[in-house]
C-alpha cells in the first residue's frame, strides 16, 4: 500500500473519532438539560404540596378548635367565624349584582317584568281593592299615566278583587296574594300590608330587577327614573325638612359632670320614609329585605315575628352599626333630594308659603288623597 493511501485512511479514522466524541458530548449535554428540567419540575411539585399542606393544616386546626372550644366560646362567636369564611370565599363581601334572565320566563312574575320593564327597573305600588274604593290608587294611576315615557310601572294586587279590576281595565298588574302573619294582624290593615311589602320586593330583586317602591298616596309629577343616581344600594325619600335634618348634621353634647371631657359630638338625620325608595338588586339588598321580612329563623329577623312599625325596622337595618355578634346588611344608602322627592311637611310648611314663581315642581310628593295631581306644579 502506498503512503497516500495510508494517510487517507488515517485521516478518515481521525474524522470518525472526532464525530463519535461530538455525538457523545451532545448526548451528555441533552441528558444534563433533561435532568435539570426534571429537578425543576420536582421542586415545583414539592412547593405546591407544601402550600396545600399548610392550608389544610390551618383549616383542620380551626375546625378542631371550634369543636373542642364550642362550649366555652361566647354566643354567636362560631357563627361569626363561619360568616367570615363565607365572605372570603365569595370575594370579600362584594355587592354581588343579581343577574337578570332574558330567556324564556321561568315564572309568571319574570314574564311580566320582561314585558313591562325590559331595561331592568320597575316602579311598583302594592295595594288591595280597598284603595280603589277610597280613590288613592286611582289617583296614583292617573298621575302615572299622564307622564310621557313612563311605561315601566306595575300594580301588585294582593287580593283577587283588585287583580280582576286591573285585568278588566287593562292595568299593568301582578297578582300576588298575601297571608298576613300573626305578628301583624292587630297592627291595622295599612301597617300589616306595609310589613308584607318587603317579602314581595325581595321576589323582584331576586330576579334581577331594581325596584322603585311607591305607596299609593304618592303623587307623581315627573318621570322619577330621570332623577335617580343609581350609585347606591338604596335611595330613599327622607322625612327631613331642611338640609340638616335631611342630609345629616353634627351635634354637640355638654355634660359638665365630666370635667375637661364634658364635650362630645354625634351625628343625626331624619329617617328614611319606607313609602318611597329605590332599591338595587344585589346580595346586600336581598339580605336587608330577608331580615326585615322575617324570612329566616335566625336572630334579628323581624316583621314576620314581631309587631313593629315597618319604617322603624327599615331604618334600623339600614343605619344601625355592626357591633358585637350583630353584623348589619351594610347597604350603601343615598338620600333623595328632599325638594324633588317631597314629604308632606316640606310641601305644606315650606313650599306652600313660597312665591308661586319660586315653588319647585316636585318629582314625587306625599299628598293627602284629596289633592288631585293636576293641581300641583
Amino acid at each position: 500500500m502506498c503512503d497516500c493511501d495510508s494517510t487517507e485512511a488515517a485521516r478518515i479514522a481521525l474524522l470518525g473519532i472526532v464525530l463519535e466524541l461530538t455525538m457523545r458530548a451532545s448526548a451528555a449535554d441533552t441528558m444534563g438539560k433533561h435532568k435539570h428540567t426534571v429537578v425543576r419540575a420536582r421542586s415545583a411539585m414539592l412547593t405546591g404540596a407544601l402550600l396545600v399542606g399548610v392550608c389544610l393544616g390551618v383549616l383542620v386546626s380551626e375546625k378542631l378548635y371550634l369543636v373542642t372550644q364550642e362550649a366555652d366560646l361566647p354566643e354567636g362567636a362560631i357563627a361569626a367565624v363561619r360568616s367570615r369564611k363565607l365572605e372570603v370565599s365569595s370575594g370579600g363581601g362584594g355587592s354581588g349584582v343579581m343577574p337578570r334572565f332574558t330567556g324564556k320566563p321561568r315564572s309568571e312574575l319574570e314574564g311580566i317584568l320582561q314585558r313591562v320593564a325590559p331595561k331592568g327597573e320597575v316602579l311598583i305600588a302594592i295595594s288591595n281593592f280597598d284603595l280603589i274604593g277610597d280613590g288613592e290608587l286611582l289617583m296614583w294611576l292617573e298621575c302615572i299615566q299622564r307622564i310621557d315615557g313612563l311605561t315601566n310601572w306595575l300594580v301588585v294586587a294582593i287580593d283577587a278583587e283588585l287583580a280582576a279590576y286591573c285585568k278588566e281595565h287593562g292595568i299593568n298588574h301582578y297578582y300576588r296574594p298575601v297571608v298576613i302573619p300573626d305578628s301583624q294582624k292587630d297592627t291595622g290593615s295599612n301597617h300589616a300590608i306595609s310589613a308584607m311589602k318587603y317579602e314581595i320586593i325581595r321576589e323582584f330583586v331576586s330576579l334581577g330587577w331594581d325596584v322603585l317602591l311607591s305607596d299609593v298616596d304618592i303623587v307623581t309629577l315627573q318621570n322619577p327614573f330621570d332623577h335617580l343616581y343609581r350609585d347606591s344600594d338604596v335611595e330613599g325619600m327622607t322625612d327631613g325638612f331642611d338640609p340638616n335634618s335631611a342630609y345629616g348634621e353634627i351635634y354637640g353634647i355638654d355634660d359638665a359632670t365630666m370635667g375637661w371631657s364634658r364635650y362630645a359630638q354625634g351625628t343625626r338625620h331624619m329617617a328614611f320614609n319606607s313609602g318611597l325608595f329605590y332599591i338595587k338588586a344585589n346580595n346586600r339588598t336581598i339580605d336587608l329585605l330577608t331580615r326585615i321580612a322575617g324570612m329566616s329563623r335566625a336572630k334579628g329577623y323581624r316583621l314576620g315575628k314581631e309587631a313593629e312599625w315597618d319604617q322603624s325596622v327599615w331604618n334600623e337595618f339600614i343605619f344601625f352599626l355592626s357591633h358585637g355578634d350583630y353584623k348589619s346588611p351594610q347597604v350603601v344608602p343615598r338620600v333623595m333630594d328632599y325638594m324633588k322627592f317631597m314629604n308632606t311637611k316640606v310641601l305644606f310648611k315650606t313650599v306652600r308659603h313660597m312665591p308661586r314663581a319660586q315653588q319647585p315642581k316636585p318629582v314625587m310628593v306625599v299628598s293627602p288623597a284629596l289633592m288631585p295631581c293636576v293641581g300641583l306644579g
